[in-house]
């Protein structure tokens, strides 16, 4: 099996790197030890990894601009622009607030490694506690001493999750000296530190988020893709994605997650989600589909949204998994009649698109009414509120295109909507 670990891993100078990025998309970071780069002259930056055949390769990465170091001479910390690299938006930040601290790893490039030609090497790790100056200490799950790691310092503490790979950190140094203490504990730099650099540097540098977290617009190419659409495919496409683009301009997830937090998020679900591409390409869609068939929204008004339709965003490959958890969510805001819209970070195409209440029934949903968060106007949540995938509205025009067949350029956004309104 293939490590994608290593596609965020870089060689800088006599260490290692990490890539991420950034909000802005023409261009793309490395974060680093400061103490990596400090008096290094020609600095030069190498990605190297295995492809499928078994491949070799090493890529120079072309540096934009002088590297940004953390001012405070106690934050190890630094950051290197450099030329927009395409892959590594699914590289969310992790603030290790509510996380599992099991399962990480610390990836670099080792110097004891050089000379084999690929010097790649993730180490397995378990993070612990915050120590001195705020940097987290974190335990290698096998003994490695001081030789073992030296050219790692400035490697991410990576983690890969189902649906996407989470950064930590950076790492600083081993914890201390192989005479004192054989625990194979090192220290990293959490992301704040990089933060830091970039507030700093605000005319220059972006934040530590995708670029879809900055607009919509570079969504839409991938939204309502209907692959299956073997009738007015193009036309039905067209039609909704010109619907997306109108929205664009009136909001961005970054104005949303200000204004409304965590709100979409399935109970339990990670926080590191809010940032999932999954959440705003649903999103996006889910608007479209409300201004389909209310012609205008308040993307502002949230609370007047929900009152018909709310969105929750879930961490799995199967939506029906969670179904405890999606009504342990909360649904105060949806009134009698409406409905609950799932969309499932890592599921394309779910094979059941609505939960009726005889089947929460057999399944035995056992959430108590007490237990629940749901509007004074909802009586019975399993009967009173309608459960459906946001795949629902794709799957419906599909399955019906013999109806699309007199739609033309003129009608479509009127065929489009006579055929789904009340599906979701």
């Amino acid at each position: 099996m293939r490590d994608d670990l290593q596609f965020f891993t870089v060689k800088v100078a006599g260490g290692s790197g990490c890539l991420f990025q950034p909000l802005n998309s023409c261009y793309s970071y490395v974060l680093t030890a400061k103490h990596v780069i400090e008096g290094v002259e020609n600095l030069e930056i190498i990605r190297q990894y295995i492809e499928k055949d078994g491949t070799k390769m090493d890529e120079q990465v072309e540096i934009l601009e002088a590297p940004y170091l953390h001012t405070s001479l106690d934050k190890d910390a630094a950051i290197i622009k450099v030329k927009k690299i395409d892959g590594i938006e699914s590289l969310l930040r992790s603030d290790l607030s509510s996380i599992e601290k099991e399962n990480w790893y610390l990836c670099g490039h080792p110097d004891s490694r050089v000379n084999n030609g690929f010097s790649y090497r993730k180490n397995k790790l378990k993070i612990e506690n915050p120590v001195e100056l705020l940097y987290i200490e974190g335990e290698i799950e096998r003994n490695v001493n001081h030789s073992e790691i030296v050219g790692q310092s400035g490697g991410g503490i990576i983690k890969c999750e189902s649906s996407c790979f989470l950064l930590a950190g950076i790492q600083k140094k081993k914890a201390v000296e192989d005479e004192e203490e054989t625990l194979s504990r090192i220290h990293f730099a959490p992301l704040s530190f990089f933060d830091e650099i970039i507030q700093e540097n605000e005319a220059n540098l972006s934040p530590l988020f995708p670029p879809y977290i900055g607009t919509f617009s570079i969504l839409l190419q991938e939204v309502f893709p209907f692959p299956n659409l073997l009738v007015k495919q193009e036309l039905v496409r067209d039609t909704l994605v010109a619907i997306s683009e109108s929205i664009c301009g009136g909001t961005n997830p970054d104005k949303i997650i200000k204004e409304y937090g965590q709100n979409f998020l399935v109970n339990g679900t990670p926080t590191h989600i809010i940032y999932h591409k999954s959440l705003w390409k649903s999103l996006l869609e889910f608007f479209t589909i409300i201004k389909l068939y209310e012609e205008t929204v308040d993307l502002n008004d949230f609370e007047s949204i929900h009152k018909k339709r709310k969105i929750l965003i879930v961490d799995t490959d199967k939506w029906t998994k969670k179904l405890e958890e999606i009504y342990k969510s909360d649904l105060s805001e949806i009134e009698k009649g409406g409905s609950i819209v799932i969309c499932a970070t890592n599921e394309s195409e779910p094979s059941k698109t609505e939960i009726l209440a005889q089947e929460l029934v057999i399944l035995d949903i056992s959430t108590p009414l007490d237990k629940m968060n749901i509007s004074n106007t909802v009586e019975d949540p399993f009967n009173d509120l309608k459960l459906v995938n946001i795949f629902k509205f794709q799957h419906h025009i599909i399955n019906n295109t013999l109806q699309l067949a007199n739609m033309n350029g003129v009608n479509s956004k009127t065929k489009i909507k006579e055929l789904t309104d009340g599906i979701i």
